[in-house]
């Protein structure tokens, strides 16, 4: 069954933590692409007479992928904080980590934005903030423009604390 894409637009917005566009957003993606995104969604619309529809099935898949999601972010911020790690990259609340070895990487999406940092390794076993050495040359981007938010100079990591060490 079709509703109106203003009804599932506010069912989207009524959900905890929802990031939502203007409801002119939502009308200009239907009309340029054809689909609107609810939480990262791509839902198809249409537009019979003078009103944009969704299919309200497309609309309650979107709904409940966007629950697992911060269900599973929840879950991630809740693990990491009692220092449980996951391997790959995890999103937490706030940012998010990447395990590589002893060390992880973690970083902070306002600190990135704002270039204020890109993050910080850190002892897998001690949690305590780990020590770079700099032994390579700068890359070409950050060489010519600005960095590029990899630590491309890092040659090795190590923890103090445990003795912990890797190159990177």
């Amino acid at each position: 069954m079709r509703i109106p894409l203003s009804e599932a637009v506010d069912r989207y917005r009524r959900e905890p933590r929802a990031h939502s566009n203007a409801y002119d957003w939502y009308r200009n993606s239907a009309r340029q692409y054809g689909a609107v995104s609810l939480g990262g969604h791509r839902i198809p619309a249409v537009k019979v007479g003078r009103q944009w529809m969704v299919d309200e099935e497309d609309v309650e898949h979107a709904l409940t992928a966007w629950r697992a999601e911060l269900a599973n972010l929840v879950q991630m911020t809740a693990d990491y904080q009692s220092r449980v790690l996951h391997t790959g990259t995890v999103r937490i609340d706030g940012g998010g980590y990447t395990v590589q070895g002893a060390f992880h990487f973690v970083w902070n999406d306002r600190s990135r934005a704002l270039h204020d940092s890109d993050g910080a390794w850190k002892c897998n076993t001690y949690w305590t903030s780990a020590s770079q050495e700099r032994g390579r040359e700068e890359c070409h981007r950050c060489r010519d423009w600005r960095p590029c938010g990899k630590d491309c100079t890092v040659s090795r990591i190590f923890c103090s604390t445990c003795g912990a060490s890797q190159p990177r």
